[in-house]
């Protein structure tokens, strides 16, 4: 026996498709079916809201192979930057001509015209409306692949073999309008990835030794320098080093205002440079950037279903072969005990019919890829179906504190001087000594002594002592600006007490002049001045705990918690005690989320029931680490992906129950013989059109009406219907 050492590893190549004819969910199933067929293919995901196919397969296994057996499917693969087909004007006038020329067999009919005059146009009706359906059942038999099309294929010529050839063409031409309908609604799912896709350009003009070189997008190296104009977009991600611009990141961030970039600041892929031409030094090559992630991301959402779709798929693979049983058991056995072949086998293809899951099947999904991307329209990015039904459950949030409640930027809070000498004179003192410094408490106190409108006076020999403070001279004399230690070492006496300090929590400096204390400076982080309302915004939707996970002393977070509203707090608290503190909440609360910077606190998000980032943007850690992502870093957006989360859970039940519903009404209706074929067609086809129409609705959905209390999620729907009208 040859042991497992010795046997050669396999080694699989990926592959990536645009996929055309993916009209249906039943279609991406097709396909799927049709491509793992192939001998050396491993496995096949088919991303129906996006058209796209990940093939992985031994690299023996050519493109070619697998196209053609996918065009033996009834598909066509193409390259990944291939554009999403638009409905031909061909398939639009063939629907019309056939519907046109059904009416007209009809009215033939009806009048009494001879069977030879009226039969013929009925079947040209058939044969131009249904051509595409009959091709694809017959593939589908071929690949023995029950799906809608072979279904619809037998219906339409058992309906012919007894002579109802109105209800044949009418199920050929409601069947053909439901497709094309459905086409067009699934389109519209489809139009906010393939705008990102556009959004970057496939060229980009390179700064080399020798001049200016306009090379693919992809061919860019990291390091290489690239040149952007005004009007242009950006083909990578990368950080300014020349010129300055006003930059549209709403692509990205969902920021609706230009953002400033000059040398230092880092611009993304698929961003609008607006004013001035930049130099950009690449940081991610083509595949890497921030925008080709997201839209990789967005693609991959389907691989995290809900359990409500699994709950679906489940379903769905025992309802279809027990209505189909349940079809060919009525057409053999009544026919044996009461005669009248035609009418049993006429019910059995109502029921042939009625058996196309196709409402059912994409009730869920359609619902979560119009959630997805109502969310990335807002600079949100949710990883994928199953965190959106996770968030609609979520009892208690959990908040770290630098960064997500408060910007990690200190300010000063107070400033305290002594009795000869004013809290301005202090400030402006300090603020001429710290001009040496680039620490984020010397640049506080900076923009502090700004907003005052202060002059600070000129000030020689600034120098920086390294953990200490600053030291330089003002009118000939030695002033210090630092620590506790930095001042008692160059002054007489001892600091004088001045009201709270580092004693509760405040950072904080003194600042001395000609050996005397002249007063301390005492600093704060800053608060998101949005978390307070966030905050009782999520309470007023019924999320009624949150709780603070800080590293910071207690008194600091104390306060912060006490300003904001929180319910609990846990201070001074390594990754390892956040991950702990996340399990224990999770065990009295049931579902958490945790919403956090996404790096060192990635083991805290990982543990929660629900991980959300705050500064995504350019993190590759923050994006790994959780579930959903703040790509514009705003609060704000907590209580819409509440609000978005339950109204989908909502709307996939009202899809579901609405399917199933109007399924059984059907069976009911068609198993005594009472339904004809067009309306069984109409009744499938219908539900499916309705339940995507309803789920469209979240596409619409407005922030703004995310935050209006707790009966919002009903105005919430109707506004966002409204605008999904409109």
């Amino acid at each position: 026996m040859v042991s497992s050492e010795s046997q050669p590893a396999l080694v699989l190549q990926s592959r990536t498709f645009r996929a055309e004819g993916l009209d249906c969910a039943d279609c991406a199933v097709g396909l799927e079916h049709a491509l793992r067929r192939v001998p050396g293919v491993q496995q096949v995901k088919v991303y129906f809201p996006t058209s796209t196919v990940r093939v992985w397969s031994s690299p023996n296994v050519s493109e070619d192979l697998l196209r053609r057996a996918a065009e033996e499917a009834g598909f066509r693969l193409h390259s990944p930057t291939h554009q999403h087909e638009h409905v031909s004007r061909t398939r639009v006038a063939a629907v019309v001509v056939a519907t046109m020329l059904g009416t007209l067999a009809y009215i033939l009919q009806t009048l009494g015209a001879p069977i030879g005059l009226f039969i013929p146009v009925y079947l040209t009706a058939i044969v131009l409306g249904g051509m595409p359906t009959f091709i694809g059942g017959w593939r589908a038999v071929r690949s023995r692949n029950l799906d809608t099309d072979a279904l619809m294929t037998i219906a339409v010529m058992g309906a012919v073999g007894l002579g109802e050839w109105a209800e044949a063409t009418a199920v050929v031409c409601l069947f053909a309008v439901g497709n094309l309908l459905e086409h067009l609604t699934t389109e519209r799912t489809r139009r906010a990835i393939r705008q990102l896709m556009d959004s970057v350009p496939e060229t980009a003009t390179v700064v080399t030794s020798e001049g200016l070189r306009t090379v693919p997008a992809e061919l860019v190296g990291e390091g290489e320098r690239i040149r952007v104009r005004a009007g242009e977009r950006f083909p990578l991600d990368g950080e300014v080093i020349e010129g300055t611009s006003d930059v549209d990141q709403s692509t990205i961030t969902g920021e609706s205002r230009p953002v400033p970039k000059s040398p230092g600041n880092e611009v993304y892929a698929g961003t609008l440079n607006q004013t001035g031409m930049v130099d950009v030094r690449v940081t991610r090559t083509y595949e890497n950037t921030t925008l080709a992630r997201l839209i990789h991301m967005v693609e991959e959402a389907q691989e995290h279903k809900a359990s409500l779709q699994h709950l679906v798929d489940r379903f769905a693979r025992v309802y279809t072969p027990a209505v189909i049983l349940l079809a060919v058991l009525l057409a053999t056995i009544p026919p044996l005990i009461w005669g009248d072949f035609a009418r049993w086998f006429f019910r059995s293809l109502s029921l042939l019919l009625i058996a196309c899951p196709c409402a059912l099947v994409i009730s869920t999904p359609v619902a979560l890829v119009a959630a997805l991307g109502s969310a990335s329209r807002r600079g949100v990015l949710i990883k994928g179906g199953i965190f959106v039904e996770a968030m609609a459950q979520i009892g208690a949030f959990v908040y770290d504190k630098t960064g997500t409640l408060t910007t990690g930027k200190l300010r000063v809070r107070e400033v305290q001087a002594l009795d000869h000498c004013s809290a301005d004179q202090v400030l402006a003192m300090a603020a001429a000594i710290e001009a040496a410094s680039t620490h984020p408490l010397a640049e506080a106190i900076r923009e502090e002594a700004s907003r005052r409108r202060l002059h600070p006076p000129p000030a020689q020999s600034c120098a920086v002592v390294a953990g200490k403070g600053v030291q330089g001279v003002i009118d000939g004399k030695m002033c210090r600006v630092g620590n506790a230690e930095f001042a008692c070492t160059y002054i007489a006496q001892d600091l004088p007490l001045l009201d709270s300090g580092e004693e509760d929590g405040w950072a904080q400096v003194w600042v001395c002049c000609d050996g005397k204390t002249v007063g301390r400076i005492l600093f704060e982080d800053t608060r998101r001045a949005e978390a307070a309302e966030v905050i009782q915004q999520l309470r007023t939707l019924g999320i009624r705990h949150h709780v603070m996970l800080s590293g910071d002393m207690e008194r600091v977070v104390h306060r912060v918690a006490h300003e904001l509203g929180l319910d609990e707090v846990r201070a001074q608290m390594l990754p390892e005690q956040k991950v702990n503190a996340v399990r224990d909440l999770r065990a009295r609360f049931g579902e958490v989320a945790m919403v956090g910077d996404g790096i060192n606190d990635a083991p805290a998000l990982k543990t929660a029931t629900v991980g959300i980032a705050m500064g995504a943007i350019g993190s590759d850690v923050a994006i790994e680490a959780a579930d959903i992502a703040l790509m514009n870093d705003d609060l704000r957006l907590l209580p819409y992906l509440v609000h978005l989360s339950r109204a989908t859970v909502q709307i996939i039940r009202q899809n579901i129950a609405f399917s199933i519903g109007t399924k059984l009404l059907l069976l009911v209706i068609a198993a005594p013989g009472y339904l004809p074929l067009w309306l069984a067609v109409m009744g499938d086809m219908g539900v499916s059109l309705l339940v995507t129409l309803n789920a469209l609705r979240l596409a619409g959905m407005r922030q703004e009406l995310a935050v209006s209390g707790r009966g919002a999620s009903r105005r919430v729907m109707s506004g966002a219907h409204s605008s999904a009208s409109s």
